[in-house]
């Protein structure tokens, strides 16, 4: 079931605007970095303002769109992600930094981009944890109206359930704090809650790629027929 029937915010238009926003696109564009190199194709799209401040200018695709669902500066399109305006198999790459929790239909988004991504395509997507430091700090009173909802917040292991549904195969993953003191932390939640995430981290990034493996018809197993000749039966001999 898709989430929230809450109330969904906007979608922030600055890194800023996030509580210890430019560290943590600080630490997803170095991830980014380390992941680019492997990425090849064409065609990249950026959806929304948060994806369209990360680079992947170190990777081997060539051209960038930004489509954004609200009016913005510097985009190029204007489109919803769950009706993306694009043929199947356009794309060669998606990035969506935090665009599933700000969303009442997340697993909407995600099939969109299956749909709009060729086989072998490059999915990456950044969100909240709800069960590490972001769904803590969710109910900070300073911070409550600059996060979303922690109903709103999808899960990693959540996310990559729905990833594998759709036929994506997840080759990297990774996760922020909101600081880089957490070792402890860390340690409790692999032991206690490895279901949920094994980082408490505030934050995770996934790079995906679709898979198409084709169907390969598995033959009807027939019995051998009888031997013709049998031991009794008299040979001629040449």
């Amino acid at each position: 079931m898709d989430t929230a029937s809450h109330t969904t915010l906007s979608p922030p238009l600055t890194w800023s605007s996030l509580p210890r926003g430019r560290y943590i696109a600080a630490q997803l564009q170095q991830r980014l970095d380390d992941w680019a190199p492997g990425l090849f194709g064409f065609s990249l799209l950026k959806v929304d303002a948060l994806s369209a401040a990360l680079s992947l200018e170190r990777s081997r695709l060539r051209q960038g769109v930004v489509m954004a669902q609200t009016e913005q500066e510097n985009m190029d399109l204007l489109g919803d992600a769950t009706a993306m305006p694009f043929s199947p198999g356009s794309l060669d790459a998606c990035l969506l930094a935090h665009v599933l929790e700000y969303s009442a239909h997340p697993h909407a988004i995600l099939r969109e981009a299956e749909t709009a991504l060729r086989d072998d395509g490059w999915l990456i997507l950044s969100g909240f944890n709800p069960y590490g430091s972001a769904g803590l700090a969710r109910w900070l009173p300073g911070w409550r109206k600059r996060l979303p909802h922690w109903h709103a917040m999808v899960a990693p292991a959540r996310v990559e359930d729905w990833l594998k549904l759709l036929g994506f195969e997840v080759i990297k993953r990774d996760y922020i704090g909101f600081t880089g003191f957490m070792p402890w932390l860390a340690h409790w939640q692999r032991q206690r809650c490895p279901q949920f995430c094994p980082s408490p981290a505030a934050v995770y990034i996934l790079l995906a790629r679709k898979r198409r493996f084709p169907l390969t018809p598995i033959q009807e197993r027939r019995r051998a027929p009888a031997p013709v000749a049998r031991p009794e039966m008299a040979r001629q001999r040449e």
